[in-house]
């Protein structure tokens, strides 16, 4: 069984306000909106576990009690199902005993049979069992000694361990990217209703009835999703752990740098999360306008790429250079080339590209721009993906790049000198790329040992996506920042637009003077700063999605 009622209403920017009485004073706070987010906006955090701001309400757990008043006075509501309405008196555990008597009970049920796994659980760090225990709980244990903790679990999965515990369901393979410890589990049913109303594949359900209930696929059945490891997000203890981090890395090492989705149009909001420079993990950020608190599985494993097959030198045909000297031997191809062809590219940020653009217009008739994407567009899955796996497709058609690579195929013969940048059009699309094989010297500056170095004359190793500092516009017209996740397989890594512009001689010394480049070519960026932007974006005006 699961509860599920309406979603919550959250606050608007230009919503109404009404005032209403929070522990003795009179606030002004937005009109409908659930208490949790009401008292949000005045700087009162309200502990939960069930309640999550991007799916339906349950109300399961009751940490969030608050007093309201109602016909027979003041009494006990839980805070994430009771709306606002004007002139309502509310108590929270500021002013209220009874409130903080409530939830500390409430955490005392909880931990009662909750394992001490702090020390081996992954979630140890970013746990709410903690989090709420050190703002609500802080009791004494009134355990007996000779009683042990009475652990959930499906029957087929209880055992003893080795001191004759008797245990619940242990590390259980739930499917391709999950693994569950019912024991842990403490039944908010988010990962229910995350499977149901978001994924909309109900594979998760909550088996059996009061203390013997706990959570379960369906008989012969498994956790496989496109989106499932968002469970293990939204699980606010350690229960639902992902195979690809599980015993990887402690939360508390981890720093995290804010960028967006290299992988689709959409842009979704992430964190890369790093140690030691190493990503460990990507996780969602949240964006009410764009992804909500979601990613795709794609999108959170993209981390594991930006350790592998790294091209973090230059290399001339098959021999290794120093990076100084492939920028150098770049340098003299593109000023000595009679036709050189550019190649922008949709996984570049907006800097890079107008780097590709202010070079041509240095070199003038002698260089010709292209772009677009051999790459073909999906469907939106109206989660967090829009379908188009070109991340800045808007950004490039606002530079004013064309969409244009089968006319450089067409026209391969007329160019001595071909640079292509963060594309790797070999792979997507061997057949047409073989054509531009007919262009004597053809440079490539990516990333990753990819199909394109291997067919290219000279490469050169540029920063991958999240690596960078620059922006991107989204499939809704939406500039989004990406900031620079300290994590260089080499310090002599240097963003496409800086090679470009060492290689042009265009005097660029930071990303700013690529964004003011941009910025004169798209008349929508104007007054915007990266301070603006914002880490949540901002829609540009007058721009068609």
């Amino acid at each position: 069984m699961s509860n599920s009622y309406h979603m919550p209403v959250l606050p608007k920017p230009d919503g109404k306000k009404v005032t209403i009485n929070v522990d003795g004073r009179d606030v002004e706070v937005p009109e409908g909106t659930n208490l949790v987010e009401a008292l949000k906006t005045i700087g009162i955090a309200t502990p939960h576990f069930c309640y999550h701001p991007d799916l339906p309400v349950a109300g399961n757990c009751r940490q969030c009690m608050v007093e309201t008043d109602g016909p027979r006075g003041m009494g006990l509501a839980i805070a994430c199902y009771t709306p606002v309405r004007a002139g309502m008196k509310v108590a929270t555990d500021h002013s209220s005993e009874k409130v903080k008597t409530a939830r500390k009970a409430v955490m005392e049920f909880q931990l009662a049979n909750h394992p001490l796994d702090c020390p081996i659980c992954d979630k140890a760090g970013e746990c709410s069992l903690q989090d709420n225990y050190m703002s609500a709980g802080g009791q004494t244990s009134r355990m007996r000694e000779g009683i042990g903790k009475q652990y959930k679990g499906s029957p087929e999965n209880r055992h003893q361990d080795s001191k004759g515990q008797d245990r619940g369901g242990k590390h259980l393979d739930l499917g391709p990217t999950v693994i569950l410890d019912q024991e842990r589990c403490i039944l908010c049913d988010r990962c229910v209703r995350f499977m149901r109303d978001v994924a909309g594949s109900e594979q998760l359900y909550i088996a059996g009835r009061g203390d013997h209930a706990f959570l379960s696929t369906f008989p012969g059945s498994e956790l496989s999703h496109e989106y499932d490891l968002n469970v293990t997000d939204v699980c606010p203890v350690g229960a639902l752990t992902g195979k690809h981090f599980r015993f990887h890395q402690r939360v508390w090492n981890l720093v995290s740098t804010q960028t967006i989705d290299p992988t689709d149009s959409l842009g979704a909001n992430i964190t890369v999360d790093h140690y030691d420079g190493q990503a460990w993990r990507i996780m969602p950020r949240r964006n009410p306008d764009v992804n909500k608190s979601w990613i795709h599985n794609d999108t959170r494993l993209a981390y594991q790429k930006l350790s592998e097959n790294r091209l973090a030198a230059g290399l001339f045909g098959k021999n290794e250079i120093p990076l100084s000297q492939a920028t150098s031997r770049l340098g003299e191809l593109v000023r000595g080339a009679r036709k050189l062809a550019l190649v922008a590219s949709g996984h570049l940020t907006l800097e890079d590209n107008a780097a590709i653009l202010a070079l041509a217009q240095f070199l003038g008739s002698r260089a010709e721009v292209f772009g677009g994407s051999w790459l073909p567009v999906g469907k939106p899955d109206n989660i967090a993906r829009s379908g188009d796996p070109v991340p800045n497709r808007l950004g490039q058609k606002l530079l004013g790049i064309a969409d244009n690579l089968d006319e450089l195929v067409r026209r391969a013969k007329e160019f001595d000198v071909l640079v292509v940048v963060g594309h790797d059009l070999w792979k997507i699309a061997p057949s047409k790329a073989k054509a531009l094989e007919a262009i004597p010297e053809r440079i490539v500056l990516s990333a990753w040992h990819d199909d394109s170095v291997a067919k290219a004359t000279l490469s050169v190793g540029i920063r991958s996506w999240a690596e960078v500092r620059g922006t991107m516009v989204n499939c809704q017209g939406r500039v989004q920042m990406m900031q620079a996740a300290p994590i260089l397989p080499s310090p002599d890594l240097e963003p496409a637009w800086q090679i470009l512009s060492s290689a042009g001689r265009l005097g660029w010394t930071s990303e700013l003077d690529a964004f003011r480049f941009a910025q004169g070519r798209i008349p929508a960026l104007a007054g915007l700063t990266y301070r603006n932007i914002g880490p949540m974006g901002r829609i540009l005006e007058g721009v068609v999605a």
